[in-house]
């Protein structure tokens, strides 16, 4: 494939057929160049004072109502007594920029407004919203517009005296910007946002797939791995970890396990980016009940063989008791004898043919488990769970089979949830790489089987 990314002192012969040399480089010789401020009027909201604002007035979307998911919030955060013109209310279609931040990466981030409001709107002073003012450009295109490699909204950005970066609305204006003809905007923008629906409608099957795990936990920890339509057959009897079936033990996890703690490197020794044979496991690196490996550290060969003894097994559980506590789950095998932090500690199970490691790691996950462990929590400007502490943990403690049972169901959820998230991580990716390769025209809608791609 011809890389029409190349900028500069290409000559038209260099060029793919169809492709133009323009401002921007080579585009399809169909896409205009235009300044964004010929086809896009940007407004700053409304300010006002704190004697303005009141419960009743008009409603006020601000940096808060932009979400992370790219919609805006028509919820509004502040009321205020003020004669709006109705040409400056919100309207579907609208697209809202923040502003200015505190973070340069946060600034022009962009919200859609998808429906209409049951109430009059307006934004604030420290968003900026963009209309679309010409009709050679179509308003569904402009939020892809502004997603893509086209507009850096971090070069328009300039830091004030508070430290706050705000939006240079006026070189935004002048910023020069490829323009595809109307139906070709169209239907790119047709495709970025089927694989939108796809990723958000795959973020709607995570969080429900969540709330059925919660709900499983509440009921398994309770009645047991029995059908729902036999809880009610279930005695039950109160515990201090709440109502268990009556034929369960609870005991404290002391009784049944080993708390060891992990290690810190020798001060002033740093830990290393590149690979050695001992790798070193940070409560950072603790994700989903498992280890993310994605930046993962490494001993030297000199410091594994100060701390060497300080190593956690596949077929322990971990623990983090420093800063972020509770976080509970089990290292993979192929980190089976990596070193462990300092901030985390590992439940050496005594007998596993006892107490299933799953099944452990379950209930502290648990709300139930993680109630018992804040309870131990040390409150302080950096909370800490102490090792004796654990060992008062109570727990459940079923016949083996109800505990590998329990096990069981909840990894059936855990391997749909994993699923789904791939899916998620997967749509990201084709997001992306459709987003730059239709807008810079490496790739033409017309050459799409949309069918093919969610």
């Amino acid at each position: 494939m011809v890389d029409i990314d190349k900028r500069a002192n290409d000559s038209d012969a260099d060029l793919p057929a169809g492709f133009k040399m323009t401002e921007l480089g080579p585009l399809p010789e169909e896409w205009e160049v235009v300044r964004l401020g010929e086809i896009v009027v940007f407004e700053r909201g409304v300010s006002w004072s704190k004697s303005d604002e009141t419960t009743s007035g008009i409603g006020v979307l601000s940096i808060p109502n932009i979400r992370e998911n790219g919609h805006v919030e028509l919820i509004p955060k502040v009321r205020i007594l003020k004669n709006i013109p109705p040409k400056k209310w919100i309207t579907p279609g609208d697209v809202l920029l923040v502003g200015s931040s505190g973070s340069i990466q946060n600034v022009g981030r962009v919200g859609v407004v998808t429906k209409n409001s049951a109430e009059p709107l307006i934004h604030a002073s420290f968003t900026v919203r963009a209309r679309v003012s010409n009709s050679r450009m179509d308003q569904i295109f402009l939020p892809f517009l502004f997603q893509s490699s086209w507009v850096k909204f971090s070069t328009f950005s300039k830091r004030a005296a508070d430290g706050k970066y705000n939006l240079q609305v006026q070189q935004l204006r002048d910023h020069l910007i490829p323009l595809p003809p109307l139906p070709e905007q169209r239907a790119i923008a047709h495709v970025l946002r089927t694989v939108q629906r796809a990723k958000e409608a795959t973020e709607r099957v995570i969080q429900a797939t969540r709330e059925l795990k919660k709900s499983l936990m509440r009921y398994l920890f309770t009645y047991g791995p029995v059908p729902i339509e036999e809880a009610n057959r279930v005695p039950l009897k109160e515990t201090e970890i709440g109502l268990v079936p009556e034929h369960w033990e609870v005991v404290k996890l002391g009784e049944v396990a080993d708390i060891k703690g992990g290690k810190r490197l020798p001060k002033g020794h740093k830990l290393s980016d590149r690979p050695t044979p001992y790798p070193y496991i940070r409560v950072v690196d603790f994700k989903d009940g498992s280890v993310d490996k994605t930046n993962l550290k490494f001993l030297t060969p000199q410091d594994y063989e100060n701390i060497k003894q300080y190593t956690i097994s596949s077929r322990d559980v971990y623990i983090s008791i420093a800063g972020t506590i509770g976080l509970v789950g089990i290292v993979p095998p192929e980190l089976d004898g990596a070193n462990l932090t300092e901030n985390a500690a590992k439940i050496v199970l005594r007998n596993q043919a006892k107490v299933d490691q799953h099944f452990l790691v379950y209930f502290l996950a648990s709300e139930i488990g993680q109630e018992q462990i804040l309870l131990r929590t040390t409150k302080t400007s950096q909370p800490k769970l102490a090792l004796a502490r654990i060992r008062q943990i109570p727990i459940p403690y079923p016949s083996a089979g109800e505990q590998q049972e329990i096990a069981r169901i909840l990894k059936v959820v855990d391997k749909k949830l994993k699923a789904e998230e791939a899916r998620k991580q997967v749509l990201e990716e084709l997001f992306k790489t459709l987003l730059h390769n239709l807008m810079t025209g490496k790739i033409r809608v017309k050459d799409l089987n949309l069918y093919n791609l969610v």
